[in-house]
C-alpha cells in the first residue's frame, strides 16, 4: 500500500471518527455518523445542501470539489469565518474537522443573516478566500470586470464573492461531468487528418461510444490537460492516482473509426518553447544520429551505444539544441524532459485501421489486412508529384486556384526543377509541383493544362531517413512509412512466442502498456525476472493511421495505440476557422459548422 491510499484511508478514517460527534451537536443521533453513504446522506442534511449532492462522491475530481464544500460549510456552521479557519478548512481539513468535532467550545451557531451589515462583514474576508480556493485569480478578475461595469451587492441580499463562488463551483462541477463523462471539446491542430478534419476544426468528443474512462490523475487544475497556460508546470499531483478503468459504452472500436486518443509515446516527452511535446526517445536517436557523424546506418550500429548515452548525458545537462524527429530547424531546449501518465498524455486523433488481432501490411502506401488488400479511400492523401514543362504558365495551378477549389493552401506547396532520365535517354530539366492531395483531385488536377503527368514516389524498405525513426525504431529494422510490415497487432488474451523478432516489437507494450519488466540474457527471455517462452497481452491495441498519408505522424512512427489510452471517438465539428494568414484568409468556414464527422 503506498502512502496515497494510506493518506486517503486516513482521511475516511478521521471523518468517520468525527461526523458522529458533528452530528450530535447539530441534534441527530450519534449512529448514524457510523453507517457508510446514509452518514454523507445525514452529512448534507445537516448543511442544508441538496440530498443529490450524494451522486457527486463517487466521481473523481467532482467529489474533491464537493467535499471541500462541505468541510467549508461545516466550518461556516459553526462560526468558523476568520482567515486563518477557512485557510485550514481547505488544506488540513483532517485538523480542522477533528478539531471542529471535539472541541466543547465549538457549537453550531445562528446561519448567517444576510440582512444584517454586521454578519456581512464578518464573513467577507471567508468569502473572498473560498472565492480564491474555487477559481483562483479568474473568480475575482470576473468579479473586479462586473464591479467596474456597476454591479454592486444587494442589500439583504448574498454579497457578491459568494454568489460568484456558488455560482463557479456549480459551473465547474457540472462542466466537469460533462467533459470527463459524456464530451470534449478537441481542436484539430495538425494537417494529419486532412481532408476529413481541417486545422482550425473545433469538434466534441464523444466517451459514452467506448464508455468513459475515470480520470486516473483526478487532482488537477479544471480545465486544463497537462500544463498550466503559459508554463511548464504540471497541471496535476500523482501522489494521488486511479488504476485504469472505464465505464460501460454502446459500441465497440471498429476499423474507420476516427478516434481520440492519448499519445503512447507521451509518456516521457521534451517541451520547447512554443509548449509542443516532442518524443524524448524519437529526439535522443536523432540527436545520437547526429552526433555520431556518420551516414549511413551501417556505420552508426557499431557505435550506437556509446552515441546514445552521449546524446542522452548532453540533453539532460542541457544541451543548447538536438535534432528534430520532425525535421526542419534544431530544437532549443526550454521545458525539460517531462514524464506523464496516460490518462495526461498529449491527445492525438487518427483513424483506426486495424484492431487487436489484425495484421497489418503496408505495400506502396495500400494497406493490408490479414493479406487482403484495401482499396484506397477518397480521403486518403499522398503527396503527388506533378511534372509539367512550365508550371508558371499553367494558369490552374497558381495558389488561388489550389485554394478555392481544393482548399490546399500555399504553405502545403512546392515549387522546383529537377532532372530526369540518363546518360542513355538523356537528362532533361522538368518543372515540378509538390502538393498533398487524394488520389481523385491528383486525376482531376493532372487533366487539366501543361500537366504530363503525377505520380507518387513511394518509400521503399530500408530508405527510412534519420536514425530508426519508424516504429519499431530499431536499427535491424528496414521499415518505411510506406512498406511497412508484417506486424500482428496485440489482442487481449493473445499470445505470442518470445524470439527476437517480437522482442523488437513487442518490448514497449510489453513494459511500458502492460507493467512488467522484459530482458533478454543471453538466449532466454525473462519477465519480471522469470524465464518465459510466450507472452499473452492483457489489453486490446489498434493500429491508428492519419488520412493525410504522407503528413502524418501515427502508428508507423510509435506502435499500437493500447486500449487504455482510448479517449473516445470523434463526433461532430462545431466551429472552423482557417488558421493560416493571407489573401487565402476565409475566416469562418461556414459549411463545416455542426457538421458530422465519417
Amino acid at each position: 500500500m503506498g502512502i496515497p491510499q494510506i493518506l486517503l484511508y486516513l482521511m475516511i478514517v478521521i471523518y468517520f471518527a468525527s461526523l458522529w460527534k458533528i452530528f450530535e451537536k447539530a441534534g441527530r443521533e450519534k449512529w448514524e455518523g457510523f453507517v457508510p453513504g446514509y452518514n454523507i446522506w445525514v452529512w448534507l442534511k445537516v448543511l442544508n445542501k441538496p440530498w443529490w449532492w450524494i451522486f457527486f462522491f463517487p466521481i473523481p475530481f467532482v467529489n474533491f470539489v464537493i467535499t471541500v464544500a462541505c468541510n467549508v460549510e461545516t466550518a461556516r456552521m459553526f462560526g468558523k469565518y476568520n482567515p486563518k479557519d477557512t485557510i485550514l478548512t481547505v488544506l488540513v481539513p483532517w485538523y480542522m474537522i477533528p478539531a471542529i468535532a471535539y472541541k466543547e467550545e465549538n457549537v453550531i451557531v445562528e446561519p448567517t443573516d444576510w440582512t444584517k451589515k454586521g454578519d456581512r462583514e464578518k464573513r467577507s474576508i471567508h468569502d473572498h478566500l473560498t472565492l480564491f480556493f474555487m477559481a483562483p485569480f479568474i473568480g475575482h478578475a470576473l468579479l473586479v470586470v462586473f464591479r467596474l461595469t456597476g454591479s454592486k451587492d444587494k442589500a439583504n441580499k448574498k454579497t457578491m464573492p459568494k454568489e460568484w463562488t456558488d455560482a463557479l463551483g456549480f459551473a465547474i462541477v457540472a462542466a466537469t461531468i460533462i467533459r470527463v463523462f459524456f464530451f470534449e471539446a478537441f481542436t484539430i491542430p495538425t494537417g494529419s487528418m486532412e481532408k476529413t478534419m481541417l486545422i482550425g476544426d473545433y469538434l466534441f468528443v464523444n466517451k459514452l461510444k467506448y464508455g468513459a474512462k475515470i480520470p486516473q490523475t483526478p487532482l488537477s487544475v479544471p480545465f486544463v490537460h497537462n500544463r498550466i497556460p503559459g508554463s511548464y508546470t504540471k497541471s496535476y499531483v500523482e501522489w494521488f492516482k486511479n488504476d485504469y478503468m472505464r465505464l460501460p459504452g454502446y459500441g465497440a472500436i471498429e476499423r474507420n473509426d476516427i478516434m481520440v486518443f492519448n499519445w503512447p509515446a507521451g509518456d516521457t516527452v521534451i517541451v520547447h518553447d512554443d509548449a509542443i511535446a516532442h518524443d524524448y526517445y524519437s529526439i535522443l536517436r536523432n540527436h545520437a544520429f547526429t552526433m555520431s557523424g556518420v551516414s549511413s546506418y551501417e556505420g552508426f550500429d557499431g557505435i550506437k551505444d556509446v552515441m546514445m548515452t552521449k546524446a542522452r548525458e548532453h540533453i539532460a545537462s542541457g544541451g543548447a539544441l538536438y535534432a528534430n524527429p520532425s525535421g526542419g530547424s534544431p530544437i532549443t531546449k526550454t521545458g525539460g524532459v517531462m514524464s506523464h501518465p496516460v490518462d495526461k498524455k498529449e491527445n492525438y486523433i487518427k483513424r483506426c485501421v486495424a484492431v487487436g488481432g489484425d495484421t497489418i501490411e503496408i505495400i506502396n502506401g495500400t494497406i493490408h489486412i490479414n493479406g487482403v488488400a484495401e482499396e484506397i479511400p477518397e480521403y486518403a492523401q499522398f503527396t503527388y508529384w506533378f511534372y509539367f514543362k512550365n508550371y508558371e504558365a499553367a494558369i490552374p495551378f497558381s495558389d488561388q486556384y489550389l485554394y478555392e477549389h481544393y482548399e490546399i493552401y500555399p504553405s502545403g506547396i512546392q515549387r522546383g526543377e529537377i532532372e530526369v532520365g540518363d546518360s542513355l535517354t538523356g537528362v532533361k530539366k522538368v518543372n515540378v509541383m509538390i502538393m498533398p492531395c487524394s488520389k481523385r483531385i491528383a486525376a482531376e488536377l493532372t487533366s487539366l493544362t501543361g500537366v504530363d503527368s503525377a505520380s507518387v514516389i513511394w518509400e521503399k524498405k530500408g530508405a527510412d531517413v534519420g536514425y530508426s525513426s519508424i516504429f519499431p525504431n530499431d536499427i535491424s529494422i528496414d521499415w518505411t512509412k510506406d512498406n511497412f510490415g508484417p506486424l500482428y497487432i496485440p489482442k487481449e488474451g493473445g499470445t505470442i512466442q518470445l524470439n527476437d523478432e517480437n522482442y523488437i516489437a513487442y518490448k514497449r507494450a510489453i513494459t511500458a502498456y502492460e507493467g512488467n519488466t522484459l530482458e533478454k540474457v543471453g538466449k532466454d527471455y525473462l519477465i519480471n525476472g522469470e524465464a518465459a517462452k510466450t507472452y499473452t497481452f492483457k489489453q486490446n491495441y489498434y493500429w491508428l493511421m492519419g488520412d493525410n498519408r504522407h503528413g502524418s505522424a501515427d502508428s508507423r512512427y510509435w506502435g499500437y495505440v493500447p486500449e487504455d489510452h482510448v479517449v473516445g471517438t470523434a463526433s461532430f465539428v462545431w466551429f472552423s476557422k482557417t488558421t493560416e494568414k493571407g489573401w487565402f484568409d476565409g475566416g469562418v468556414r461556414w459549411s463545416r459548422i455542426f457538421s458530422f464527422i465519417k
